[in-house]
């Protein structure tokens, strides 16, 4: 075994099935290299996963699980167990061949549960499905988008308020002959028009994510990444600020120093707020 593997193995009794699931996935195990048996035991047990065994040959996963047809909530008849434990029937013979039933109650009550395992029962993808069930929902409405963020970002506060914002328009410079002056033509190349749009404050205690990485960095990738593909579709006029309680850094010439994201030497300024986005999500296509 390898060490991962040596270490899944000692702190078996730590996960839950879907995070197993999700790490031996992985570590390149498919749906049909893992192998599920329940506990012979006819007591309940602390946990829900007793054990894991790697096999090499061929690649294969067993989990044990205190589930099923052999476990202290067996569905079979107490009769018999009774014969088990008389000797009558051979405890490995009958384990052997209950063995096989419970692979397959214990997989498709799996699958039952984490569908997102189950290639079989979804006609596309798990993600497509989701991101397809996502937008049926209202993306403009404040509820929604502060359930999202909060989603998007767990280890920040978030507030979403509507507001009035404005839209730059270029309007391009005047032509003699071609430019129709009417109620609908302004005199200028820059219009500034008042959009009804949502506000998003993102509220932290710190200045970084990581030693290294500050918010306004980690905030701008999760947004191009997560967030912005899905709102595009709802043509939304949207601003994200980030809102940082307390300031423990000033801004020095170093290495991973960023300008306007730390203060300078000197600001009596407890609470600092940086705009992370000001613009129109809109899917043109």
């Amino acid at each position: 075994m390898t060490r991962l593997e040596s270490r899944i193995v000692e702190n078996i009794w730590r996960f839950d099935p879907i995070s197993l699931l999700k790490l031996l996935a992985h570590l390149g195990y498919g749906m049909e290299q893992i192998l599920f048996c329940s506990n012979f035991s006819n007591c309940s047990q602390a946990g829900l996963l007793e054990s894991i065994e790697f096999r090499r040959s061929p690649k294969k996963v067993l989990i044990t699980l205190n589930l099923g047809l052999l476990g202290g909530q067996s569905v079979l008849p107490n009769y018999l167990f009774q014969q088990v434990h008389n000797n009558t029937i051979e405890a490995q013979r009958f384990a052997e061949f209950f063995g096989y039933f419970d692979d397959r109650l214990l997989r498709r009550f799996l699958l039952a549960i984490y569908p997102e395992f189950d290639g079989t029962a979804l006609p596309q993808e798990w993600e497509d499905r989701k991101r397809t069930a996502l937008y049926t929902l209202r993306l403009d409405s404040v509820v929604t988008l502060h359930w999202l963020m909060q989603l998007v970002f767990p280890e920040l506060q978030t507030r979403v308020e509507k507001v009035t914002l404005q839209r730059r328009i270029d309007l391009g410079a005047p032509i003699l002959g071609k430019t129709q002056l009417g109620h609908q033509a302004v005199f200028g190349k820059i219009k500034n028009l008042p959009m009804p749009g949502l506000r998003v404050t993102l509220i932290t205690d710190e200045d970084n994510f990581t030693a290294n990485r500050p918010w306004p960095v980690e905030i701008e990738q999760r947004l191009d990444r997560l967030v912005f593909p899905l709102l595009r579709v709802a043509d939304l006029h949207l601003e994200v600020w980030l809102m940082i309680r307390t300031q423990a850094t000033w801004l020095g010439l170093k290495q991973n120093s960023y300008l306007g994201y730390e203060n300078l030497h000197g600001d009596s300024l407890q609470t600092r707020r940086i705009r992370i986005f000001s613009g129109r999500l809109y899917d043109g296509h």
